[in-house]
């Protein structure tokens, strides 16, 4: 009976991770939130198998989202992060943020659109921004510490603001503005709030 059990629960465990890798893989393909109908095709389950394994759509949304985050971890995580002169940091922290605004544009658009419906992912999304916010407080903290708490918690907000998704949405969508484009366009905004100068840098 034991081994029923787990055989069920392998398999369940085999086949909610297909759907997740559908969903990701259709996101891929500029899908940002996959039907049904196209999440059958693509896992080759049946829709009543997709929501025996889900509690509805949202929930399903949430696993991909968190999946997806999973992976863009890693790239948050700066070499160094704090070492080297402004100019060099701030050349790390935007290659950095480059790749994770690519790696996660899809997921994110679902995840914000889905956010004031479903507390669980709002929750998600206020852990990752609780992160960047301490990616950011580490790797500029000498800039910071030069800075009172109040325009020290300013200058990371706007920080945030700038590299944010949300700016590489709009940037990328809406003003067709190119990878290179926007990579020297934030250095040169963190530049300016940061206040690096030719002779400092």
């Amino acid at each position: 009976m034991t081994d029923k059990i787990d055989g069920r629960s392998a398999r369940r465990a085999r086949n909610r991770d297909v759907v997740i890798e559908s969903a990701l893989a259709l996101v891929a393909e500029g899908d940002d939130d996959p039907s049904v109908e196209r999440l059958t095709v693509k896992s080759g389950l049946s829709a009543r198998s997709i929501f025996r394994y889900f509690d509805g759509l949202d929930d399903l949304r949430r696993a991909v989202i968190a999946r997806n985050f999973e992976r863009v971890s890693p790239l948050l995580q700066i070499p160094d992060i704090g070492k080297g002169s402004l100019a060099d940091r701030i050349t790390r922290f935007v290659d950095a943020r480059v790749k994770v605004n690519e790696t996660m544009s899809g997921t994110a658009r679902t995840a914000y659109l889905r956010a004031p419906y479903v507390p669980l992912i709002a929750e998600d999304i206020a852990r990752y921004r609780k992160l960047l916010d301490t990616t950011v407080r580490q790797h500029f903290a000498p800039e910071l510490k030069k800075k009172s708490k109040a325009e020290a918690d300013d200058l990371v907000s706007l920080i945030d603001v700038l590299v944010s998704f949300d700016s590489w949405d709009i940037m990328t969508r809406q003003h067709r503005r190119s990878r290179s484009q926007i990579k020297r366009s934030w250095t040169a905004g963190l530049e300016a709030v940061l206040g690096a100068s030719k002779k400092g840098r």
